[in-house]
């Protein structure tokens, strides 16, 4: 007699809630705007949202869709690179537009540690599969503080919650959990804090 594991439903909510696509896309909004509430900030998240996290989404959806990726948290290894180039190209190329016409500090720091937090993933995830949830879990702490100072230690559980999904999903491994959240905090998060500060 065989058994199966029965995964609770916030498990699967909390990790498409805030895979890193989407928790990006509300950094992207939400940090600006929180630094300067203006319209300006407004609409530099809104259109950063939208090319840097937007259009990857939407692609991969769609290479979903056709059958060439097998979901869209590109759970195969070696679908990751590809996938990840991708990305990296919109995410410099936003940022380059963001520095010529002085964007936002929190867009520029946020894409700056982005884009290269993502070319280490991007090397390594070919070999192991080291989590994207977990890396953005970390940093997002990191910045929220940073930027909200205490208040941003209220999302310490959720970035928790989420890395936990992952595991329990078997998405990831624990050690892959651990080595994503612990790089999100110390790379990631480091980067766009230098940079905000």
């Amino acid at each position: 007699m065989s058994t199966s594991i029965v995964v609770p439903r916030w498990e699967r909510t909390a990790t498409e809630a805030f895979q890193p696509p989407v928790l990006l896309a509300a950094l992207l909004i939400a940090l600006p705007w929180g630094a300067n509430p203006t319209a300006a900030s407004l609409w530099w998240g809104i259109s950063a949202a939208l090319i840097v996290c937007g259009i990857p989404l939407a692609a991969v959806l769609l290479l979903v869709r056709r059958g060439v990726l097998t979901d869209h948290h590109v759970s195969v290894k070696e679908h990751r690179r590809p996938v990840m180039a991708g990305v990296l190209v919109l995410v410099l190329s936003y940022l380059a537009a963001a520095i010529l016409l002085q964007g936002p500090i929190e867009i520029v720091a946020l894409l700056v540690a982005t884009f290269l937090a993502g070319l280490v993933i991007a090397v390594v995830s070919p070999w192991w599969k080291i989590s994207g949830h977990g890396m953005m879990m970390g940093g997002t702490i990191v910045a929220l503080t940073t930027s909200w100072g205490v208040v941003g230690l209220l999302f310490v559980p959720v970035g928790l919650a989420v890395c936990w999904s992952r595991i329990r999903l078997q998405d990831h491994t624990g050690p892959q959990v651990i080595s994503g959240f612990i790089y999100g905090l110390t790379f990631l998060g480091s980067i766009y804090a230098w940079i905000v500060t």
